[in-house]
């Protein structure tokens, strides 16, 4: 063979395997996550992001969780409305003899090093994480396909479940077959204001209570524009009221 062909035929070869090589590796690349969370997750050697290929076996792969569009495993946002984007992530723990948990932390750009537990770590496999509800909302998806899912806010020390703010819509219910009582103060032996049907529409006035016992005053989307306090319980998804 000639050399300027023997020449020829061996850059082809090198050529080929180069390219063969390269794609596989570019595929596998590991995520780059942003430098605020790649630091919490090097101070907690025990901490790492969700990984599909790995943790999701039988469930989801990468490419699915793509085309959903929930992924990469973090989402960033204002959580605690300071003006700076934090990032929430979806982390895994455990391995090897140890049980699988899964958590989502947030970074506050507030609190650099520091993680928040949006939700505690759990056998439940957590697939992803969102802003679904509002901009300033953390979603840990235990069900990306559904509407089934709990969103938490941050009410200044740590993230609570269904955290409505001033000014939002939401819609209130009760007890099949009854109105539902409007309270004078934000406690149960309060008087009542007014009695509105279930699955009304109300725009929140003022927030009040605390995580676990949560307060709304409201003003019912109605002709009289009724006003008064809620417990959280009362408060439902619009789609909740439409079953």
């Amino acid at each position: 063979m000639p050399g300027w062909r023997r020449r020829w035929w061996a850059w082809g070869v090198a050529t080929s395997v180069a390219s063969a090589l390269a794609w596989p590796i570019a595929a596998l690349a590991p995520l780059k996550p942003p430098a605020p969370l790649a630091a919490v997750l090097l101070a907690q050697p025990e901490w790492r992001l969700l990984d599909p290929e790995t943790d999701l076996i039988g469930d989801y792969t990468v490419a699915q969780l793509k085309d959903l569009d929930r992924w990469p495993p973090w989402i960033e946002g204002d959580f605690d409305k300071d003006g700076k984007d934090d990032i929430a992530a979806v982390v895994v723990r455990g391995g090897g003899a140890r049980e699988l948990e899964f958590t989502v932390i947030a970074v506050h750009a507030a609190r650099p090093g520091r993680a928040e537990l949006v939700v505690p770590f759990g056998p439940q496999r957590i697939f992803a994480v969102s802003d679904v509800f509002e901009d300033d909302t953390v979603t840990p998806m235990r069900c990306v396909e559904c509407d089934a899912n709990v969103w938490y806010r941050w009410n200044g020390r740590a993230y609570e479940p269904w955290l409505h703010t001033v000014g939002e819509t939401v819609m209130i219910t009760g007890e099949p077959g009854r109105r539902l009582t409007l309270f004078a103060d934000p406690r149960p032996d309060a008087g009542r204001t007014a009695d509105v049907p279930l699955c009304t529409k109300a725009e929140v006035l003022q927030v009040g209570g605390r995580d676990g016992q949560r307060w709304y005053r409201v003003e019912v989307d109605a002709p009289s524009s009724p006003r008064g306090w809620i417990p959280q319980q009362l408060v439902v998804e619009e789609v909740d009221c439409a079953r």
